[in-house]
């Protein structure tokens, strides 16, 4: 849900921010949940699911800079979504390894994904590709967007050490990728978000601290909490 919150930050909407602590999940939350599944944003008493159908709406109503962050060109608007769909592809990679019973393992197997050469790493290549030439954004032509806020925020989750066997400076041999993080974090209202723990990470989870290793400017997301996303629509008023 980070890149949902950010977006909702960003466009200075109101909200509530919900987050269910991991014990809690199974017992009291997840049978009321449309998909068994969080994030879930509740507008004027509807539900929208999904995350990147959630950060698609958001992004259209939210803008920053006098900007959407979500593109109103049709065609800007797809190179948005493209790279929001790419992004699932390193997770693909990752899926499997959860599965694995024996840690030792199941850390061998998430390195080897991300060796020179390893099926990971070819996506980081592609990723490092994509933001040379441009202006440090995605999408060159959108600006800071909703692609932005997940990359920024997924890729954080990836070093931060919620996934085991993964290091925080997994990304150094990417120069484009670690300069699009500090791009995003020194943006003056993410860096005052992070700077403010009791709002970022009310819960301390040590995922936010680790993923800020190797930068002076600014945290970058990361949690193994979930959330629960609240709104009104037509009052700005938001829960979350």
């Amino acid at each position: 849900a980070e890149p949902i919150r950010l977006a909702m930050m960003l466009g200075n909407l109101r909200y509530v921010d919900q987050r269910i602590p991991g014990p809690e999940w199974e017992e009291k939350h997840k049978a009321s949940m449309p998909y068994g599944q969080v994030p879930v944003l509740v507008v004027d008493g509807r539900n929208v699911c999904q995350t990147k159908a959630i950060l698609r709406y958001v992004g259209k109503i939210a803008k920053y800079d006098g900007a959407s962050l979500y593109p109103k060109d049709a065609l800007v608007a797809a190179q948005v979504d493209e790279l929001l769909d790419a992004f699932d592809d390193l997770w693909i990679l990752l899926a499997p390894t959860y599965n694995i019973k024996d840690e030792a393992q199941k850390v061998a197997s998430r390195r080897q994904l991300f060796e020179p050469g390893g099926s990971a790493t070819a996506k980081l290549e592609i990723f490092e590709r994509m933001l040379e030439g441009g202006d440090g954004f995605c999408v060159k032509e959108a600006g800071l967007s909703v692609a932005d806020l997940m990359y920024f925020s997924f890729l954080s989750v990836i070093r931060s050490g919620f996934v085991d066997g993964l290091s925080p400076d997994l990304f150094q041999p990417f120069p484009n990728i670690m300069r699009h993080k500090e791009k995003i974090a020194s943006i003056p209202e993410i860096r005052a978000y992070y700077e403010d723990a009791g709002r970022s990470n009310p819960h301390a989870v040590p995922y936010y601290e680790a993923s800020s290793r190797g930068s002076d400017r600014g945290r970058a997301p990361a949690t193994r909490g979930v959330a629960q996303a609240r709104a009104r629509r037509a009052s700005q008023n938001w829960r979350a």
